[in-house]
C-alpha cells in the first residue's frame, strides 16, 4: 500500500497507521521530470549514506539513467537532506528559559531547544510560516524539529510537550514537506492548519486536546486508531487506555457584566456562570490574538481576580473547566485599567483638617469636598500642592475625597470618599476676677471634654495655661498685668473634636486690677 502525500498531510500522526508506517517513515513524493536522473535526483536530495540505489531499489526503478518523465517516485523523509529553521520568541512573561537560561524577546530557538515556564510565566514562538505556538506556565516543551526540505514546499515542526499545556495557532500546511506535530508521553496530534490546545500531565499519565478551529486528528501513544476531533470538541486520553468519545466543549462565558474601565489596582471582573462548569480559567493579554499574555488564572466560581496590571488597554480570555478537565470555548472583551497615578491613603479628618501621605507619582493632589456624598456639585474642589487642606466650614457633616494628580496634569482616580464632621467650637468665653483669680466659663455643649490654651502670644507658642477639663469652666491664678490670648476646643465621645475656637484677648484695664476679655476675633471655622 503507498501512502501519497497529500492525503498524509490531511490526517495525523496517527493516520500512518493505517498505511503501515510510523512517523519516522513519512514519505515524499517527487513527480520527475525531463532529464531527471537518480544519480542527479541523490545530488539534489538525499543525504548521507541514502543514495541512488536506495532510491532505484525503494521504487524499482529498472534503468538508473532513464527515468520515466512524471513517474511519482516515494522519498522516505529521513533519507533526506533538511534545512534546519528557528522560531523566534514574539512575546514573553516572566522566568522562561531555554536551555536553562533566561530566555528574551525575539530571541532564536533553534530544534532541540528545551523550553520551560515558571508560576505565572508564558512564552509565544513565530514559526517561520507565521504558526504561533504559546507555553503555558509551569509547562515544559522541547521543539524537537523545525526545518524544510530542499526541493519540496512546506515546513515540519515538531514540538514534544512534557507536561503544562500549550496553545497554537497553525496556519494551513501547504506544499509535500509540510508538517504540524505535537507529541506528547501520552499521544499525540497533528493537523494541517487549526486552532488547538494540548495538555500534559505525567503525573496522571494523561492527555488532553481541545479544538477551537479546524480538525485535528488525537493518536494514542502505542497501539490504537485515532480519532478524530472538529472544532469544538475534545477529549482527555489515559496511557494504556483506549480513547473515550470525544465530548463537546463547554460554551462560552458572556462577558457583559465585566467593566469596560477600571480604576483600581485590583481587578474584579465579574462573568456569567456556564452550567456544569466546575471551574473558569481567565487571561490577560495585550493583544487580541492572546499572543502576549500577561496574567492566567484558575477560579472556581465565574469572577476573576487580578492586580499589579499597568494602565493601558488589555483583552480578557475567560472559558469555562468541566469535570474531565477539558478547557471550553473562548469568550474575550476588551477592557482599560486607569488607576494611576494612584490616589494617596487618607489620614484621619481632624479638628476640620484633610490630611494624607505623599503618593510617589504624584506631583500636586486635587480635593473635593460635598455635603451629598456624590460629588455632582461639590462644594470645594481645589488643587493642593502639599499633604493637608484646612477649608473655612460651618458645622456639620461632610464627605471628602483625593486624587493625584501627575506633573503632566493627568489625574488619576478618585480614592474612596471620607465622610467626617465639623462640630461647633465652644464659647464664647467670659471671665470673671476674683481673689487675685480669673474664673473662665462658657456655655456647656453636653457631655464633652474641653482643651483651654492661655499664651503671651497669638501663636500660642508661649503657653501660660494648657489644659483639658471635664466641665465648662476653670480658674487660674491672675498672671502678671499685661495682654494675653485665649482659646478653647471640644472633643466629644465618638472622638470627633471641634475646631479651635476664634482668639479672645485678656488685657488689663491700664494699671487696675480689672480683666477684659474680648469677642472670638474670627467666627467659628
Amino acid at each position: 500500500m503507498v501512502c501519497h502525500p497529500l492525503r498524509f498531510l490531511g490526517l495525523a500522526v496517527g493516520a500512518l497507521a493505517s498505511c503501515g508506517a510510523l512517523a519516522a517513515d513519512r514519505e515524499l513524493i517527487y513527480t520527475t521530470r525531463s532529464g531527471d536522473t537518480l544519480i542527479g535526483l541523490e545530488r539534489q536530495f538525499l543525504a548521507a549514506p541514502f543514495g541512488w540505489k536506495n532510491l532505484q531499489l525503494h521504487n524499482r526503478v529498472l534503468d538508473s539513467l532513464r527515468v520515466p518523465v512524471g513517474a511519482k517516485l516515494r522519498i522516505p523523509e529521513a533519507w533526506m537532506r533538511i534545512e534546519p529553521k528557528m522560531a523566534r520568541v514574539i512575546a514573553l512573561q516572566g522566568d522562561v528559559t531555554m536551555d536553562g537560561r533566561a530566555l528574551g524577546l525575539d530571541a532564536k530557538v533553534p530544534a532541540g531547544a528545551f523550553l520551560r515556564t515558571g508560576v505565572g510565566a508564558f512564552v509565544t514562538l513565530a514559526m517561520p510560516d507565521e504558526s504561533r505556538l504559546t507555553v503555558q506556565p509551569q509547562s515544559a516543551a522541547r521543539l524537537d524539529k523545525l526545518h524544510g526540505v530542499p526541493g519540496f514546499s512546506g515546513q515540519s515542526a515538531e514540538v514534544f510537550l512534557e507536561r503544562g499545556r500549550v496553545e497554537t495557532r497553525v496556519e494551513a500546511q501547504r506544499g509535500p514537506a509540510a508538517r504540524y506535530q505535537i507529541r506528547t508521553p501520552t499521544g499525540s496530534v497533528a493537523v494541517r492548519g487549526t486552532e488547538f490546545r494540548v495538555g500534559a500531565n505525567p503525573d496522571a499519565h494523561a492527555a488532553q486536546a481541545e479544538v477551537t478551529g479546524g480538525e485535528v486528528q488525537f493518536n494514542p501513544a502505542g497501539s490504537g486508531a485515532p480519532k478524530a476531533l472538529p472544532a469544538g470538541f475534545g477529549l482527555v486520553a489515559k496511557a494504556g487506555q483506549a480513547l473515550p468519545p470525544v465530548r463537546p466543549l463547554l460554551p462560552a462565558p458572556a462577558l457583559d457584566s465585566v467593566p469596560a474601565r477600571f480604576e483600581q489596582v485590583a481587578l474584579s471582573l465579574p462573568f456569567a456562570p456556564v452550567d456544569k462548569a466546575t471551574g473558569y480559567r481567565a487571561q490577560v493579554a495585550r493583544d487580541q490574538a492572546f499572543a502576549d499574555v500577561v496574567m492566567d488564572g484558575v477560579f472556581a466560581t465565574p469572577q476573576a481576580r487580578f492586580t499589579g496590571l499597568p494602565d493601558g488597554t488589555y483583552w480578557l480570555r475567560v472559558r469555562a473547566i468541566d469535570d474531565a478537565g477539558l478547557e471550553g470555548l473562548d469568550a474575550s472583551r476588551t477592557f482599560e485599567v486607569r488607576a494611576r497615578p494612584l490616589a494617596p491613603a487618607v489620614l484621619a479628618a481632624t479638628d476640620g483638617r484633610l490630611a494624607w501621605r505623599a503618593e510617589g507619582d504624584a506631583a500636586r493632589y486635587r480635593v473635593q469636598l460635598a455635603t451629598d456624598g456624590h460629588f455632582a456639585t461639590p462644594l470645594i474642589e481645589r488643587d493642593v500642592d502639599g499633604l493637608e487642606l484646612a477649608p473655612q466650614l460651618a458645622p456639620g457633616r461632610y464627605d471628602w475625597r483625593v486624587a493625584s494628580v501627575a506633573a503632566d496634569g493627568h489625574q488619576g482616580p478618585w480614592g474612596e470618599p471620607h465622610a467626617f464632621i465639623v462640630r461647633a467650637a465652644p464659647g464664647p468665653v467670659s471671665v470673671t476676677a476674683y481673689n487675685q483669680r480669673l474664673r473662665f466659663a462658657w456655655p456647656a455643649g453636653g457631655n464633652q471634654l474641653y482643651d483651654v490654651q492661655l499664651a503671651r502670644d497669638a501663636g500660642f507658642t508661649d503657653l501660660i495655661a494648657d489644659q483639658r477639663i471635664g466641665e465648662a469652666a476653670f480658674t487660674i491664678a491672675a498672671p502678671a498685668s499685661g495682654t494675653y490670648y485665649l482659646r478653647l476646643r471640644g472633643t466629644y465621645p465618638d472622638g470627633t473634636t471641634s475646631p479651635w475656637s476664634g482668639v479672645q484677648t485678656l488685657r488689663t484695664f491700664y494699671l487696675l486690677p480689672w480683666w477684659s476679655l474680648s469677642s472670638p476675633a474670627v467666627s467659628n471655622p
